[in-house]
């Protein structure tokens, strides 16, 4: 080849270069940029100058919660955000981590003593995934602390407690149902850090746990007797979390599901809590995150027409369509309730895109 074939060779190889530059810079800017207004909402109102998600916006601004902090990881992990995604684990690291667990609350300047098993599964899962998705050591490695912190001083008899101090050591005897995250607990286990027999212990007091005569889930299971614990006050959150854990690992949910149903057809409702033994409401509030959950555990059904139903709702409780949820008279939110509905939004574009 000439020198002339030569440049122009040349020239094509750098003009390729630059357009196929171009067209990824363009694909992420799509993808990470904001896609709701729940997500604008999050980042403009609940986040404050330190990465910290507030609870709320009124008593408890200064207040910030492990569970956001897993909530908004996951949520952007979905999202592939890995900016924020980064941003995000520096927060958990700087604030939360505390001898290789995550103090579940932060009150000011004050850590808790005590993390929340759910809220460590969630992080420590998400960051192994985030590991090998984008091949970072680093998450890897955070995500294998925390687990490994989990397994080790988090576990009595081989099952996980709810929670453990982590500058005494002390730990609770009670495993809630909902705490238990098939997804998470998979993840430690590919990366060797859950032995097989341990993760199948787990997954057998969640897949085992028998339903009351009502059809509902018992609250949670107490290790030292081997036996489930049933609440007369229901917490539709925590109902629906194990149905949807059942569900992600393709367990039949279909005699909750008619129970969900029924409460809900009562008065096109659901509400935060019912009691048990009347399955009335106990409380006359509607929840987002309520209706989000629903939205995630129908999906996982496999029933997307209801999952829209519940979804509808879901969208329903926003007062203002360009904003979060958030009452701007009152200035009432909470955390919970915007970041359970960008999950569901996120599960809910998937969903459509099949």
């Amino acid at each position: 080849m000439n020198r002339r074939g030569i440049s122009i060779c040349l020239l094509l190889i750098c003009c390729l270069f630059v357009l196929t530059s171009c067209m990824k810079k363009s694909i992420q800017s799509q993808e990470v940029k904001p896609l709701s207004s729940t997500e604008k909402f999050v980042i403009n109102h609940l986040i404050n100058e330190d990465g910290l998600l507030r609870t709320n916006l009124t008593d408890q601004k200064n207040v910030f919660l492990s569970e956001s902090a897993g909530l908004w990881l996951a949520y952007l992990y979905e999202k592939g955000d890995q900016e924020r995604f980064h941003q995000q684990v520096k927060v958990i690291k700087d604030h939360f981590l505390k001898n290789g667990l995550l103090a579940w609350k932060i009150d000011g300047e004050k850590q808790a003593t005590v993390n929340a098993l759910i809220d460590d599964e969630r992080i420590a899962g998400i960051l192994l995934k985030a590991g090998d998705k984008w091949h970072s050591a680093a998450y890897t490695k955070l995500g294998k602390t925390i687990s490994q912190s989990l397994v080790k001083d988090g576990m009595q008899d081989g099952t996980f407690v709810d929670y453990v101090d982590v500058d005494t050591y002390k730990k609770a005897n009670v495993l809630t149902l909902s705490y238990i995250m098939p997804q998470s607990l998979k993840e430690m286990k590919k990366h060797d850090v859950l032995t097989e027999e341990q993760y199948q212990k787990q997954l057998s007091i969640l897949s085992k746990a028998p339903l009351s005569k009502n059809d509902t889930y018992p609250k949670a299971y107490q290790i030292d007797n081997q036996t489930y614990v049933y609440d007369d006050d229901l917490h539709l959150v925590d109902q629906l979390y194990v149905a949807y854990h059942q569900a992600s690992v393709g367990q039949n949910t279909q005699t909750f599901k008619k129970w969900l149903i029924k409460i809900y057809r009562r008065e096109h409702k659901l509400y935060g809590r019912y009691t048990a033994s009347t399955e009335k409401p106990s409380v006359q509030y509607e929840s987002p995150a309520v209706y989000a959950l629903a939205t995630r555990y129908m999906l996982k059904a496999g029933d997307f027409k209801l999952a829209q139903e519940f979804y509808g709702k879901m969208n329903e409780m926003k007062i203002n369509k360009k904003s979060g949820y958030y009452d701007a008279k009152t200035k009432e939110t909470h955390a919970f309730d915007n970041l359970s509905p960008l999950l569901a939004e996120r599960e809910m574009a998937h969903a459509t895109k099949k």
